[in-house]
């Protein structure tokens, strides 16, 4: 049943017209944690409605559904030219997720669940169908709603919490077996922890309390209806005889089991009535929308998905485990105090052409934004770019201001991250600011302002050094050194460096020591121990340049570089505070040197990248208030585009089966 929803998921990206997308945004409730909206019409557009019916042919979706109209995507009931949408919402002591989709034709979609069950009047209009427990299907002439809860359970192991809905903890403790009589003595306290003793006015309660967000239903009996108490052990009447009567052991894992059982069936029967409860209320409209300005951001400019994060702030401290725990208390650390400075995130799935895109950003607020420009307030060094050429196989670019990072970053852990440690919070700021006092930001940017470039061009034969060994008859192992040759990639990493003093005193240093030598102005670094390759340093004009091939270095002393650029390369570097990229289509070809075989599962899909372009990963920095970065990978020309390039490959493996 769960493999069909999922299919009826992917169903949900074709054809119809009924519900607007504005209509069933407004479903979703305010508080909602995060979201995800599905163009539908798009996906569907641009995926193909004819590969869609035949992925889910092949998938045995029309079969297994028991449906036979026409195997068409078109016939299942469901309106697939509007907005679909995911949202998870959360309280102390329930997570809830739903999936909303429009309906055009009710009877039709009905055939699709005659397994779970017959379909019964619930309220509003609504009907509902049977599921697995935990979650609910409700739906009306128009929209269908998957709900489904999740009980938090940090929330129920709180002693006090769990008192009050009936929920005893209790553990078995198991005897050593290697010291029976020891344990028997020594141990009388630490069985007593573990018998269920329960007092007569310890019931648990008949009528649980929901949670904030649950409407008043019907009195609950839940925890009323499973009132099977465990036996009852009296410590004081068993004596170290009776203790070693393995029945003894047996009755008291009896006791812990039932005991399990009975917390269990509370637990899950208040998942099921908070459930309940959310679904009664959601669909009587008794709940605040999600905000026109949040409306906005999950539908202007939809692509293809796009996920939102109202709170981004909210959700990073959901995600810090125990907030509340005793390590941290006593370290003095307040989790709740944690700020980021992060306000809302969006990622998006868009396809242009034959290139699928990631976009993803994130609301700063203003002193935030301010002070991330000004920490990365700087272009790519203009001599970059010839280093960048049609041998390249991919590179890493990032520049930052060195001198407004060091002068900024004292200022912002204490704005941010000082909060945390409470009483402390004095010593934290005093210590940041004795740091910015420290700190020469400017002599520091004129050793190393900030840009960098990592790139890699080819591949090279090295000669490696390692240890074997021998053996004599009697065993007694030689070293020996030897040599073998592998073939790995060549890397140059270069930053600038306007005041070069301190990096050439530490290198000659290093050569008068015999820890390196200098040749032609090349510093060599050797291998230690015959494990690793020999590094070279070569300092150029107003660059450091360190690499693990000491040609390459040879050939930029001598200004003989003169391969191509690499324009598409070029452009991304000069255009982004920070990117990387790496050419696919030269990946084949690198293993093959390297002797890197894939096997026969991946043979087809590694010869299919000759036909790739590049996958790049790029941000412009702030932009505005956002945060901004962007992945994206050039796929195979085709007529059709990158979805449906995609779903070729799908069908492909599927055919193979």
């Amino acid at each position: 049943m769960k493999s069909k929803f999922i299919l009826v998921g992917l169903a949900c990206l074709s054809f119809g017209t009924s519900v607007k997308a504005q209509d069933l945004i407004k479903q979703i409730p305010e508080d909602a944690e995060m979201i995800a909206a599905f163009n539908v019409k798009d996906i569907v557009q641009k995926a193909n409605a004819n590969k869609l019916n035949e992925l889910l042919q092949k998938a045995g979706f029309f079969e297994k559904s028991g449906i036979s109209a026409s195997n068409d995507i078109k016939n299942l009931g469901v309106d697939l030219s509007q907005t679909a949408y995911f949202y998870t919402r959360k309280t102390d002591s329930i997570s809830f997720t739903e999936f909303i989709f429009s309906l055009n034709n009710k009877g039709q979609f009905e055939k699709l669940l005659h397994e779970a069950g017959e379909p019964q009047a619930f309220a509003n209009g609504y009907t509902s169908i049977g599921l697995k427990a935990g979650s609910m299907l409700v739906y009306n002439d128009r929209i269908a709603r998957f709900i489904s809860a999740t009980t938090n359970t940090t929330f129920l192991d709180n002693d006090s919490i769990a008192s009050r809905y009936g929920i005893k903890k209790v553990d078995y403790v198991a005897r050593p077996a290697d010291d029976e009589d020891a344990w028997a003595d020594t141990n009388v306290a630490a069985v007593d922890s573990v018998a269920v003793v329960w007092d007569a006015d310890e019931k648990p309660l008949a009528v649980p309390v929901a949670p904030p967000v649950a409407i008043a239903v019907e009195p609950d009996t839940i925890v009323a209806s499973t009132e099977v108490y465990p036996p009852v052990v009296d410590i004081a009447g068993v004596d170290a005889v009776e203790m070693h009567d393995p029945s003894y052991y047996d009755s008291l894992y009896t006791a812990y089991e039932d005991q399990n059982r009975k917390n269990d069936s509370i637990r899950n029967g208040l998942r099921d009535k908070w459930l309940l409860n959310e679904v009664t209320r959601l669909l009587s409209g008794n709940h605040k929308s999600l905000s026109i300005s949040d409306q906005e951001k999950v539908l202007k400019n939809l692509g293809l998905i796009r996920l939102y994060v109202p709170h981004v702030e909210d959700l990073y401290r959901g995600l810090l485990p125990y907030t509340t725990s005793l390590p941290y208390y006593y370290m003095g650390i307040k989790l709740d105090k944690f700020k980021t400075g992060y306000q809302d995130g969006l990622l998006d799935l868009v396809q242009e052409g034959n290139v699928l895109k990631l976009n993803g950003s994130v609301g700063l607020d203003k002193a935030l934004a301010e002070m991330t420009k000004r920490m990365y307030a700087r272009k790519p060094n203009s001599k970059f770019s010839k280093y960048l050429t049609d041998k390249t196989l991919g590179f890493f670019n990032v520049n930052i201001n060195s001198e407004a990072y060091l002068r900024e970053m004292p200022a912002y852990m204490a704005k941010y991250y000082s909060g945390l440690l409470g009483p402390q919070q004095d010593v934290v700021e005093w210590g940041l600011m004795a740091l910015e006092i420290a700190l020469d930001e400017k002599a520091i940017a004129q050793v190393m302002p900030g840009d960098h470039l990592v790139v890699v061009n080819g591949l090279r034969k090295f000669k490696k050094d390692y240890i074997d060994y021998t053996y004599d008859d009697d065993y007694n192992a030689t070293e020996v050194k030897k040599t073998k040759e592998e073939t790995l990639p060549v890397f140059i990493w270069m930053f600038t460096s306007k005041d070069q003093r301190l990096i050439k005193k530490g290198l000659d240093m290093a050569v008068s020591k015999q820890v390196g030598q200098v040749y032609d102005g090349i510093y060599s670094f050797s291998k230690q121990k015959a494990k690793d390759f020999p590094m070279y340093v070569l300092l150029k004009e107003d660059l450091v340049m360190v690499s693990n091939d000491s040609s390459s270095l040879n050939d930029i002393r001598q200004n003989k570089m003169n391969a191509p650029g690499n324009k598409d390369f070029v452009k991304l570097m000069k255009q982004n505070k920070m990117s990387a990229a790496i050419d696919l289509q030269k990946l084949p070809t690198m293993l093959k040197e390297m002797g890197v075989a894939p096997d026969k599962q991946w043979e087809g899909t590694l010869a299919q990248l000759n036909q790739y372009g590049s996958t790049a990963i790029t941000s412009k920095g702030v932009v505005g208030n956002r945060a901004e970065v962007e992945m994206s990978t050039r796929l195979p020309q085709t007529s059709d585009g990158a979805i449906s390039y995609l779903l070729d490959q799908i069908l492909a493996e599927l055919n193979k089966k």
